[in-house]
């Protein structure tokens, strides 16, 4: 009867601590847009992309991202007019023709994952 009796307490301890650890650790998911032209960089972090918001980087070219989005969240380099492009999830470079001085949009979508690099396993 001891036995079972300790063994009771000790799945009860266990089972409180892995929800402490559990709801101890949980955080609210953040999106991470980072730009970079040679070896300047700029990002943005961000909780929710309700409202779509506008950016402008501080960078006169931007050559390379990382896009890390939030769920139900995609990235919009958007140059001159007409042309625009989403942001797959992952590391990428930037088309020439959004390189020059591009506005940044975080709004409501879903981003494609990258087709190469780290987040596609090349």
């Amino acid at each position: 009867m001891k036995t079972m009796t300790r063994a009771l307490l000790a799945g009860s301890a266990l089972a409180c601590l892995a929800v402490a650890g559990t709801t101890g650790t949980a955080q609210a998911a953040t999106g991470r847009l980072t730009l970079t032209s040679g070896t300047a960089g700029v990002s943005f972090l961000y909780g929710s992309c309700q409202p779509a918001r506008q950016y402008q980087p501080e960078l006169y070219q931007v050559d390379t991202f990382d896009n890390q989005p939030v769920t139900g969240c995609q990235v919009v380099l958007i140059g001159s007019p007409g042309v625009s492009q989403v942001l797959c999830v992952g590391r990428g470079n930037v088309p020439p023709e959004l390189s020059r001085s591009p506005r940044v949009v975080i709004q409501p979508g879903t981003a494609p994952p990258c087709a190469y690099g780290p987040a596609a396993g090349n």
